[in-house]
């Protein structure tokens, strides 16, 4: 049930793409993060006051430092995405999937179960063919891809912080502060870095942006994450989020009747064998 739930968040945040591809073309980067968790820690503080779940200092330091990495991973990717296709970005920042076992052995001496890596390079090799990027554009590794590296280090990080505090922490309170700080650290970087940090209008596909990045894929997703990581291994939770490139194709495919090369198919085919391959043969191992 906790891979179906975090499978469940893969699925949304592929759908993420489809709907806000051309709703947020004219609204900055950080603005919309601001927006997006904005709407997201709003959706949450009604029922943390009412629980009075906040009582210790300990769950604010674990909430910030979660958010603080949640964010330091946007903010890299976006600074990669200005001189890298985003073909690239998206194979780079998938390659926290590999690097979340690799972590766990340097970080915790846990070395990664036979199984668990075959799925985790499986994954990898799915997500270089779905996406396809191009190397001829780049020539010799670049500040994009240094920045984009960043990015999916800091994601792992973050799926492994988020293993060990969901086991002490109850959820709600947790992913309610880490949705502050990401909220206020996305302000700072609109008004220190961009020209324009509330939108001049809001039109009907910039709310539906905002509602359904805001409450499907921002409180619930990181409410589903933080809950059933408890119940699961980083190593299988970083390939199920694997799966995200392949629900934004799908997506595509049956909205916008887009077309996927033979290479993409067999891509998406490896990364859907990964995550059953760490389900059959390795079902309670990191």
């Amino acid at each position: 049930m906790a891979d179906l739930l975090l499978l469940s968040v893969s699925i949304i945040w592929g759908a993420t793409f489809v709907v806000v591809k051309e709703s947020i073309a004219h609204t900055s980067v950080f603005a919309f993060l601001f927006l997006r968790f904005g709407v997201a820690f709003v959706s949450l503080l009604p029922v943390v006051l009412f629980r009075h779940e906040v009582q210790t200092p300990a769950y604010w330091r674990a909430g910030a430092l979660l958010g603080g990495l949640y964010f330091a991973a946007f903010a890299a990717q976006t600074y990669g995405l200005r001189s890298i296709g985003p073909s690239m970005s998206a194979f780079l920042t998938g390659l926290y999937v590999v690097m979340v076992p690799l972590l766990l052995w340097l970080i915790f001496r846990r070395p990664p179960r036979r199984f668990a890596l075959y799925g985790s390079l499986l994954a990898a090799l799915g997500l270089w063919l779905l996406t396809a990027p191009d190397l001829s554009d780049s020539g010799s590794f670049s500040s994009g891809e240094a920045y984009t590296l960043l990015c999916a280090l800091l994601f792992a990080l973050h799926i492994i912080v988020t293993d060990r505090f969901s086991r002490i922490y109850d959820p709600l309170p947790l992913v309610t502060i880490q949705l502050l700080t990401v909220t206020l650290l996305s302000l700072s970087a609109s008004l220190l870095f961009e020209s324009v940090t509330w939108p001049r209008s809001f039109d009907r596909g910039l709310i539906n942006a905002l509602l359904i990045t805001g409450l499907l894929a921002t409180s619930y997703a990181l409410l589903i994450q933080t809950w059933m990581q408890r119940y699961t291994t980083p190593t299988r939770t970083a390939i199920i989020f694997a799966m995200e490139p392949v629900s934004a194709a799908l997506f595509g495919i049956f909205l916008f009747g887009e077309r996927l090369s033979l290479l993409q198919l067999i891509g998406g085919t490896l990364i859907v064998g990964a995550m059953l391959l760490t389900e059959w043969r390795n079902p309670k191992t990191p």
